[in-house]
């Protein structure tokens, strides 16, 4: 097993060999052929290898268990919320268990329950505001994107149409007058060579144009833009005060979920989602500076700004705004504790009776 590793390592070794030498020949510089070399290799391991991507960091929120998910409950610590409904639970079973007789210890009781329920409410609803915020900015900016997405298709649109309007008559002219070359006349017999010649270049044109279109597909490149976008905090780039997150939100994506323990953090998962995606393939190294700051749009790069870059932009917010969104789910389930419809504990998940629920009603046991 040891020597067919090393082998391999060999063989890898004179691959890039190989490859340095006929770089450094083309190139002229063996500089040039290192730097050239490094970026191709230059790629995380598990880079675009999945094609078929799935939803990460599932929430466990099951609404039929009488308790919390475990990371519901990890919200609820972050946000200052757990001693709050522990407390209206202790509230709520001591009005219960006292007469309605209208006795003062009973209104201070209710008094005391309805002022810890308001509390609880007002932190799950600024919770619910700080994840709404968040995603108007996400959402804006997506507009923007697509916005210019949509003159860039219409433009590459346009430019392959003009292409294959040209490839189109210069082959039929050129055929035409190919054969019309071919056929004899009282004078001249026939036009062997002209009539060759001519139908040789039906044959390049077309081709040229044909080939010309695979580098129009990739639409226009430009100068990338300096306006930092809602990727960039998550990469450690500076930011502003529009493309800032609210603490509840920002300590969310940094936690680690409670149900996956020992592993990475959200946002670390969502990057190691990036990177592996196939579908984002033009984003495949995480410590490329030049990669993420046009992903950012943080810094300008010559032909930067392409279709790729603004797809791959708007694909990624589309998964941030989907994680974001997941914090309302755990929400609703703090919301359903505040007003006594769960209680505050934890359930096993890996033992939860209630699978789903049918579209008739029935649960799966």
């Amino acid at each position: 097993m040891k020597r067919e590793s090393l082998n391999t390592a060999k063989k890898a070794l004179i691959a890039v060999s190989t490859a340095l030498i006929c770089l450094t020949a083309c190139c002229g510089s063996e500089a040039v052929a290192q730097n050239i070399v490094q970026k191709l290799v230059q790629r995380e391991s598990s880079s675009n290898t999945v094609s078929e991507p799935k939803q990460m960091l599932r929430t466990g929120v099951d609404l039929c268990e009488p308790g919390l998910s475990v990371n519901s409950i990890q919200l609820a610590t972050s946000l200052g919320l757990l001693p709050i409904l522990k407390d209206i639970e202790v509230l709520r079973q001591r009005v219960a268990g006292m007469p309605n007789d209208g006795s003062l210890e009973r209104l201070n009781a209710r008094q005391d329950l309805t002022e810890a329920t308001q509390k609880a409410m007002l932190i799950v609803q600024k919770t619910n505001l700080d994840a709404d915020f968040t995603i108007a900015e996400i959402q804006a900016e997506q507009m923007v994107y697509t916005e210019i997405l949509d003159s860039y298709y219409d433009d590459r649109d346009r430019a392959l149409a003009r292409t294959n309007a040209l490839s189109f008559m210069s082959n039929g002219a050129l055929w035409a007058v190919c054969e019309g070359l071919a056929i004899p006349t009282y004078k001249h017999s026939q036009y062997a060579i002209s009539s060759g010649i001519t139908g040789i270049l039906a044959g390049i044109v077309p081709s040229i144009a044909s080939m010309y279109t695979l580098k129009q597909v990739n639409g226009k490149k430009k100068m990338s833009e300096t306006e930092p976008n809602m990727l960039a905090k998550l990469f450690d780039y500076p930011t502003n005060i529009d493309i800032d997150y609210p603490k509840s939100i920002w300590d969310f994506l940094n936690e680690v979920p409670a149900n996956e323990p020992g592993k990475k953090t959200r946002r670390e998962q969502l990057i190691d989602g990036w990177v592996a995606d196939a579908n984002i393939h033009t984003f495949n190294d995480r410590n490329s500076r030049r990669q993420l700051d046009i992903i950012t749009a943080s810094a300008p790069h010559k032909k930067g700004l392409t279709i790729e870059t603004l797809e791959v932009r708007t694909v990624m917010l589309q998964k941030l705004t989907g994680e974001i969104m997941k914090m309302k789910r755990m929400l609703l389930e703090l919301d359903m504790a505040i007003i006594g419809e769960k209680q505050c504990v934890a359930y096993d998940e890996g033992k939860r009776k209630h699978v789903s629920s049918t579209a008739g009603g029935g649960k799966l046991q």
